[in-house]
């Protein structure tokens, strides 16, 4: 808060220097570490960065004193030179994330220190180099500006992944204080907090007590529910707590990246994957699958593809190559361990085989007479598509890859009596407290209520915000006591802080 008021009032010129002084600040207090590891990253990467814009600016300076053939020599010795930075920033960023985030797998048994959002900021600062390298805007003069960007304090725990054409640029300019701001800024807090604390803390003990003792015979209908909940809780606790991020954001006149556009509603795997974590998917996109895809070996199998096996293949067997790539990083980046591997290649696979059928699935439809624009047809993808991402989260969930395919098993065909298992004895085994338990249920089942009418009202395309202002007083003020009076009652039940799930990645 105080950095919020001092921001406003003073001069306009030097609010992105106080925001550099607050992300200095704030670093520090989490540990020196942090900020030794932060402030290296940015240099590296802002160092870079200088170096290829310099050579690409020798090289346009070049390319009115030389002919042709000589610029086409040119261009290639720079190209070398660009990509020998390239590696060695890569060489030194990523090398340090492999090395913290992983060495304890590869067998160093003592512990590591894992900088605070080393993740996150790695990827933020790779992305502005990359952009500089290929040209699309100029690079940052002064460190100072480009340090406030790459630790900007509130996307540190878990994104967005913010890009410095974007958000950077919004931290050159000047910001008076506009009350709108602030209203905004605090609804978004109070939703994402409803979200995190009303749903997913909640949530969070109840998921652990189903899926993670070692119940080989565990019955489906009970391993459903669990990874029903984890569902709910993952959605609540990751968009939660961006939503509290993109709310700080706004308070300071900033507008972040969004990062969740109503996953649940999606029609396909591959629509989902760019209605979750959007920043994520679309950093490998820009970084990794465009420029893997375009290589000469992936094009020569493409033509050899379109020659044999016709165009469709020609154009799918790329993507799917470079879908397969993206989802093995993914599932590595959210830890070295077998099942999140395993998670990334199903969800690659999926996408990849309904790319790849597509012909199939038009025709089978034209021939069942099937209306692909209807209402119903619409409803079935998104509860297809749900049932799919719920087939995942069994890899994502269960740290023993067997054990999950033992619970996918149970699930189809050991699902269990549900009048049998879902009895006052029986839950009290597993979550303990009858009546606890029931308030829980009642308060997640509140917040859920509240996330899917805000959330069918924005894949209408309405703005809640706006609609909001347009109410009556007493409505708007609601909007802000109810989720915060149901977000206090909600500490009464949850076990704790169960910190928040993607800050460990």
């Amino acid at each position: 808060m105080a950095t919020l008021f001092i921001y406003y009032i003073v001069p306009k010129k030097i609010q992105w220097i106080l925001l550099a002084v607050a992300n200095t600040v704030f670093y520090a207090f989490t540990g020196i570490g942090n900020l030794i590891f932060i402030f290296t990253n940015a240099l590296v990467t802002f160092a870079c960065a200088n170096i290829v814009s310099s050579f690409n600016s020798n090289l346009k300076a070049k390319k009115k004193e030389l002919d042709k053939e000589q610029f086409k020599t040119e261009k290639q010795k720079t190209l070398i030179k660009k990509r020998l930075v390239l590696i060695s920033m890569l060489f030194i960023n990523v090398g340090v994330l492999v090395y913290l985030k992983y060495i304890n797998f590869l067998g160093h048994f003592h512990k590591i220190f894992l900088p605070l959002g080393l993740s996150y900021y790695t990827f933020q600062s790779i992305a502005y180099f990359m952009d500089v390298y290929n040209q699309k805007y100029e690079k940052e003069t002064n460190f100072l500006r480009y340090f406030s960007f790459i630790s900007f304090f509130p996307q540190l725990i878990f994104g967005p992944i913010n890009r410095y054409d974007k958000l950077g640029v919004q931290m050159k300019e000047e910001h008076k204080f506009n009350f709108e701001n602030i209203k905004y800024g605090v609804m978004l807090i109070l939703y994402g907090g409803l979200k995190k604390y009303l749903i997913a803390d909640i949530l969070f003990g109840k998921i652990s007590a189903i899926l993670d003792p070692n119940y080989e015979n565990l019955p489906g209908c009970l391993i459903l529910l669990g990874i029903f909940m984890y569902a709910v809780y993952q959605y609540a606790d990751f968009s939660g707590g961006v939503h509290m991020v993109l709310g700080v954001a706004k308070l300071f006149g900033l507008d972040m990246a969004p990062n969740f556009r109503q996953p649940y509603f999606s029609t396909s795997l591959a629509n989902f994957w760019q209605r979750w974590h959007i920043s994520l998917g679309q950093w490998m996109r820009d970084y990794v699958f465009y420029p893997f895809a375009l290589t000469k070996g992936i094009q020569k199998i493409s033509k050899w593809c379109g020659e044999k096996l016709g165009k469709h293949f020609a154009k799918s067997i790329p993507a799917c190559l470079a879908n397969i790539l993206v989802f093995t990083l993914v599932g590595i980046w959210h830890g070295p361990e077998l099942h999140f591997l395993v998670w990334g290649l199903y969800n690659a696979l999926i996408i990849a085989l309904s790319d790849l059928l597509e012909p199939v699935f038009k025709k089978l439809n034209v021939l069942l007479h099937i209306n692909e624009k209807g209402k119903g047809m619409h409803i079935f993808r998104i509860i297809r598509t749900f049932i799919i991402v719920n087939i995942g989260w069994y890899f994502d969930r269960i740290i023993d890859v067997k054990k999950s395919f033992i619970y996918l098993k149970n699930t189809f065909f050991n699902f269990g009596h549900i009048s049998e298992i879902f009895t006052k004895h029986y839950l009290k085994e597993i979550f303990g407290s009858i009546s606890d338990f029931e308030s829980q249920i009642v308060l997640v089942l509140i917040g859920c209520a509240i996330t899917f009418v805000v959330s069918i009202l924005q894949e209408n395309k309405i703005d809640v915000y706006s609609a909001i202002q347009k109410k009556n007083i007493a409505f708007r003020w609601s909007c802000y006591y109810v989720p915060l009076i149901l977000i206090i009652l909600s500490f009464s039940f949850s076990a704790g802080d169960a910190g928040f799930m993607y800050a460990q990645y």
